[in-house]
């Protein structure tokens, strides 16, 4: 009896043991795996062409035999072109390396974010989340994160032109030769890319591209050549259809400066110069202000070089003055001056940065 009764008392230990193991190892299958972060950045900001370096805690790669892999599969994979794909595009611009344990970006191999091909229609999507997996030598995942990647379009520049602030300009003098203007964006590799303009609402014809050449044809602006007109240009370098770097651009096209010493009557498109003036020598003298026309575009003066007989004359002692907002121009008296014909050349820098230069001659004779 007391056999039987230890029998049954193994036998359910037993089973009570198994059914434990059973719903342990149940909740071991059932358990999600730990993730560990990689304590990388969680955002990036690239702008286009520049490159980024991702290196992982020492944590990880003391561990030795570290492998890393980045997946894409939280980025749609959409066309680029008839060849590739954005997966492929995203496999070429990320190398990896195991033993240093870093992951490079090379954003020249990718695409502005949110950018719109000019070819298919297709939008890039708004970042690129790439997952960093880091596994040890046995194959299990020691660390995981996911990165979201942005980049931005680099820069277009117009050659011979700053570019300050978010819009550049240029002033342009009404003229039967039209303007040309060159653009260039010299930190961008230009292999595979095309220049790219799209043309002003309604001014077919006017604005054209050539190659890296933004070209006005001679009939831009206003007919009559006298007033203000304005065009806002945004010129762009392409790859695949996607704008990888990009600018504003806003040509202005005035009318001729008229600039010298003298009086200008608009009306009748008269002129009369006053620049060659008999006066008495080491009397003094204060001219009248010159004509820059149309005059809002006066800015400030300036003397470039003054010149006696021919010769060059060492202004040392500061006899000849200008005045830099009015234009006009003093002599000092002095008796060290000498009986001669004084070319004054001034230089008159508009409101438009465009400088234009007349020159004022004094002739200086005792009767």
């Amino acid at each position: 009896m007391k056999l039987k009764h230890y029998n049954r008392k193994m036998l359910f230990i037993g089973i009570s043991t198994l059914l434990l193991i059973t719903s342990s190892c149940s909740k071991d299958e059932q358990a999600p795996p730990v993730e560990k972060a990689l304590e990388l950045p969680a955002e990036i900001s690239l702008s286009y062409g520049e490159e980024k370096t991702l290196t992982l805690p020492s944590t990880f790669t003391e561990q030795g035999n570290l492998s890393l892999k980045v997946e894409f599969s939280k980025t749609e994979n959409i066309q680029i072109n008839a060849s590739s794909r954005l997966h492929d595009k995203l496999n070429g611009a990320i190398r990896i390396d195991d033993q240093e344990g870093k992951v490079y970006i090379n954003s020249a191999l990718l695409y502005p974010n949110g950018s719109v091909s000019s070819i298919s229609g297709v939008r890039i999507p708004e970042n690129y989340q790439l997952t960093v997996i880091a596994s040890a030598s046995n194959g299990s995942t020691i660390g995981e994160q996911t990165i979201s990647v942005r980049v931005s379009p680099g820069k277009v520049g117009i050659k011979g032109h700053e570019h300050t602030g978010e819009l550049s300009y240029a002033y342009v003098l009404y003229s039967d030769k039209g303007a040309d203007f060159e653009l260039e964006a010299p930190a961008i590799a230009s292999a595979g890319t095309t220049w790219y303009l799209p043309n002003p609402a309604g001014e077919e014809g006017i604005v054209q591209l050539e190659g890296n050449q933004i070209q006005f044809a001679s009939t831009a602006g206003d007919p009559a050549q006298k007033a203000e007109m304005e065009y806002d240009l945004s010129p762009a370098l392409q790859k695949d259809g996607f704008t990888i770097a990009s600018t504003t651009f806003r040509v202005i096209f005035i009318p001729q400066i008229k600039f010298f010493y003298g009086i200008y009557y608009p009306e009748y498109n008269l002129t009369i110069r006053h620049d060659f003036l008999h006066i008495g020598l080491s009397n003094g003298y204060l001219s009248a202000a010159p004509t820059l026309y149309p005059e809002k575009y006066k800015s400030t003066f300036a003397i470039i070089s003054i010149e006696k007989d021919g010769q060059t004359f060492e202004n040392k002692d500061g006899i000849f003055e200008i005045n830099m907002e009015t234009g006009s121009v003093k002599v000092k008296k002095d008796d060290s001056l000498q009986a001669g014909s004084y070319k004054i050349t001034v230089k008159a820098i508009t409101t438009t940065g465009l400088t234009f230069i007349t020159d004022l001659t004094l002739s200086m004779s005792t009767g």
